[in-house]
């Protein structure tokens, strides 16, 4: 929310959730699937409401009332100037369960806010963050009653609006609200966690770092779950997103657009970052698109599932750089969902390839031929590509009875640069096998030396 959230819905918000799956086919089936909205208050300043329609913004949410002693002063400007540019809108009531009642507060909301009846108002909204010192079944009634009161005075289903862990650990993940529309608050690049019995969300708060023309600087960002139409429904409005208050003419569907995508490199080393760079434009025209959302995808060379891997924004040229580590071969992809203004599009799959695993060379020898029982004997050799030496592999030493049996590991070291060398002291009283074996990794295979035969004199 615009106003000053608890630390603890902040900074849980961020943990990380197991990524959703998803195909191109669902990606681009919908022109303006996921309506981009902002949520703002007093602190956003003056808003210039038609700059933020021309910026894509299908749908706005409004911070009205805490408690029952405060109105956010920009509520009735900010409510007007969505109105006239057909935005749709809806106000939070911030809950304070420390300071008054449920019904109390929901009395006092709807007495500044209204009743949520005319076209392009979308339903009221609870913002919870605070316990109030409440516990999870005191808390679970607070909620109730606030939302049922709601509901009683203006008609309308309320919005519950928190972040997962808020609700996972404050209200104790309870499954009996889920009537009532989702807007969950997870600042995550995957998708959103979905707690409470909830099937899916209705509104997703994914950051709070966004930019929007017509809002001086950072504002919450939100995405609608569903078609325009479904948006339209849920603001009793007809059209789709943008569909001026009152009905009207709908918007066309946005513009057509194209996404191009390079790699810095097509044979990473495995583990190494790997920046994908994609160039959003209207198409055919190739007019740059700025400060858009892209996602960056990818998918396993043998697998047929996408996993999303990293997001952001096109810059002033229509250009976003986005980085994955590469542990594998697999292909890449970059992805605009659209919205009313620009249709969805996604770019041509790239496909990287690490080099396949390098054989090393690995030697094992004496520093003497032959030494005293009990003497001091170093065992050494190189680790090598080609010629040039390898530091960093570890080497495990084992030995052996020359007459054959198990053999048993001794020590490990690590090969150090520029030659590659390893080294093993050893103090031998009696004849003993040797060898070195180097176990391999994503950029070398195995590798074992030669046998080596020990004999005091």
């Amino acid at each position: 929310m615009s106003h000053a959230r608890s630390l603890s819905a902040l900074r849980r918000g961020t943990r990380p959730v197991l990524v959703v799956l998803t195909v191109l086919a669902a990606l681009v089936a919908s022109a303006v699937a996921y309506a981009d909205g902002v949520d703002v208050s007093h602190w956003q300043g003056t808003v210039d409401w038609g700059k933020v329609r021309s910026d894509d913004v299908s749908f706005a949410f409004m911070k009205a009332t805490e408690g029952t002693y405060y109105t956010d002063p920009s509520l009735a400007r900010n409510w007007a100037g969505a109105e006239k540019v057909g935005i749709y809108r809806a106000a939070y009531h911030f809950a304070r369960p420390s300071v008054g009642s449920a019904a109390a507060q929901a009395r006092y909301f709807v007495s500044k806010a209204g009743k949520f009846a005319d076209k392009g108002d979308l339903p009221p909204v609870l913002d919870l963050e605070q316990t109030g010192g409440l516990s999870p079944a005191a808390l679970q009634s607070w909620v109730s009653t606030w939302l049922t009161t709601t509901e009683q005075l203006t008609g309308r289903t309320p919005i519950l609006y928190f972040s997962p862990y808020f609700w996972i650990d404050h209200m104790g993940n309870s499954t009996a609200f889920t009537r009532y529309p989702l807007w969950i608050a997870h600042y995550t690049s995957g998708s959103p966690l979905v707690p409470g019995g909830w099937k899916t969300w209705t509104f997703w708060q994914r950051t709070s770092s966004g930019h929007v023309d017509g809002i001086s600087g950072l504002v919450d960002m939100n995405r609608f779950n569903g078609s325009t139409q479904q948006l339209a429904t849920l603001a009793q409005a007809s059209g789709g997103s943008g569909a001026p208050a009152g009905g009207g003419t709908t918007l066309p569907a946005g513009a057509p657009t194209q996404l191009g995508l390079t790699a810095s490199t097509s044979t990473p080393a495995v583990g190494e970052r790997v920046t994908f760079t994609g160039a959003l434009s209207t198409a055919p025209g190739g007019a740059p698109v700025a400060r858009r959302p892209v996602t960056l995808w990818t998918q396993a060379s043998a697998g047929s599932d996408w996993t999303q891997v990293a997001a952001g924004h096109t810059g002033p040229r229509g250009r976003a750089g986005l980085t994955a580590t590469v542990t594998a071969s697999a292909g890449y992809q970059v992805r605009f969902v659209g919205g009313p203004k620009y249709a969805a599009s996604a770019s041509p799959v790239v496909h990287v390839a690490p080099p396949a695993p390098r054989a090393l060379a690995l030697d094992l020898r004496a520093e003497h031929a032959s030494v005293a029982p009990g003497a001091a004997l170093m065992l050494y050799g190189h680790v090598k590509d080609g010629t040039k030496g390898v530091a960093g592999q570890t080497v495990t030493y084992y030995k052996r009875s020359v007459n054959g049996g198990p053999w048993v590991l001794v020590s490990r070291c690590t090969s150090l640069a520029p030659t590659g060398w390893h080294s093993l002291v050893i103090h031998p009283k009696v004849a003993r096998v040797w060898k070195a074996v180097v176990s391999g990794s994503s950029q070398y295979l195995p590798r074992t030396s030669a046998t080596l035969t020990v004999r005091p004199r």
